[in-house]
């Protein structure tokens, strides 16, 4: 386009001079030609602009992260005019389009349309637009091009990705039970004679050989097999790359986890801010589907601060009851320290699922004990921890 202008201009420069020094018919017209070059440019992009249209869809409503979708476009050309030099260019900060760029350069002969199939990924849980960002086109002389937005974006509501999994960042799953159980006075057991049809996983081999009966245990009191999941709904940031990526791992985590409980029928139980303390249950892997509906649609708000999540917490007697606890969250500060110091006094094993991507982040759990730490980087896999 450079090299059109320049060329353009010298010989406009040139018409100029022909007519200083010898002036004549040829002459004249041939400057008038050239000034009505970039006139005529500029009607053309106008025109181009007013008559040109769009049309995209995607394949489904609601799309999953990292799933791909049917998505499809059509460039239409309803006008006697031929339209040259059109490049679209994508959303790509969310979301990819496979097979396509945006500097693919399009051309559409008068009455004719162009169409392009193809899948669209998005990268985290939330909404926002997907598709065509806006528009580049050209004039038939390369002189001019215009961009603009399109007017007419997909508006994507995208859920969470299901990850099944046994680890998470550096944690296995199962250990996080154990080491709860392990942390659990004597007082919280009972032991009773071993009958045909017991659980295996809790025979008390210590009892068995003092009494020289095999004996199981049974848990008092609440039902101690289930997994709390508190999620920080607080959104700390205006700016959607920077709080699309958190949101999306703290759910991702939160729903892998529980995932993993459920088939192995634990029970688990999800705690968030929306307003007020809000509870969501899940027993059993078949009535999970539920349960990660209920979740997907989690509202993060700079209203739901970590004062709001204490006091609900410290005031839920089914937290302090439940056989471990994981906080899934991304800025830690006193008052979540606080959280965790109430939740170890109440004898509760705690993990925290950080999501954070640098190590300066990392919350300093060095006063406490009965507790465990995964980082977690919102741009890696779940099953890796930050930095790894």
């Amino acid at each position: 386009m450079r090299r059109n202008r320049i060329i353009w201009l010298c010989l406009w420069v040139l018409s100029i001079v022909g007519i200083s020094f010898k002036g004549g018919a040829v002459t004249y017209g041939l400057f008038a030609l050239l000034t009505l070059v970039p006139a005529a440019s500029a009607l053309y992009l106008l025109a181009v602009y007013l008559l040109f249209h769009i049309y995209q869809d995607l394949g489904q409503r609601f799309v999953s992260v990292n799933e791909p979708a049917d998505y499809r476009f059509a460039l239409v050309n309803e006008y006697p005019l031929r339209f040259v030099g059109i490049k679209v260019r994508f959303f790509t900060e969310f979301s990819t389009i496979t097979e396509l760029d945006g500097e693919t350069e399009y051309e559409l002969a008068p009455h004719t349309r162009t169409e392009k199939e193809t899948k669209l990924i998005c990268k985290y849980r939330g909404e926002y637009n997907i598709g065509i960002k806006e528009i580049e086109i050209q004039d038939h002389f390369r002189l001019f091009k215009l961009r603009y937005k399109n007017k007419e974006c997909i508006h994507a509501v995208v859920k969470p990705q299901l990850i099944k999994t046994d680890r998470i960042g550096n944690i296995e799953l199962s250990d996080a039970v154990k080491q709860s159980e392990r942390g659990r006075s004597e007082l919280d057991i009972v032991s009773r004679e071993y009958v045909p049809g017991d659980d295996r996983r809790f025979i008390n081999w210590s009892q068995s050989v003092r009494t020289g009966t095999l004996m199981t245990r049974a848990l008092t009191g609440s039902d101690h097999q289930e997994a709390a999941f508190i999620i920080d709904t607080f959104r700390y940031s205006a700016d959607p790359a920077v709080f699309l990526p958190a949101e999306n791992k703290i759910l991702e985590t939160a729903l892998a986890a529980a995932y993993h409980f459920c088939r192995n029928g634990i029970r688990v139980a999800e705690y968030h801010i929306a307003g007020e303390l809000v509870r969501l249950t899940a027993d059993s892997a078949p009535r999970f589907e539920e349960f990660y509906e209920s979740v997907s649609e989690t509202m993060f708000d700079s209203r739901n601060d970590h004062r709001h999540l204490y006091d609900a917490v410290t005031r839920c007697p089914d937290i302090f009851e439940s056989a471990v606890v994981f906080i899934v969250l991304s800025v830690w500060d006193e008052i979540t320290d606080a959280l965790l110091k109430q939740l170890e006094a109440g004898g509760r094993y705690t993990v925290i699922c950080f999501v954070g991507d640098s190590e300066s982040d990392r919350p300093d759990l060095s006063d406490h004990k009965n507790c465990g730490l995964v980082m977690l980087s919102p741009y890696e896999e779940l099953t890796k921890g930050a930095g790894e």
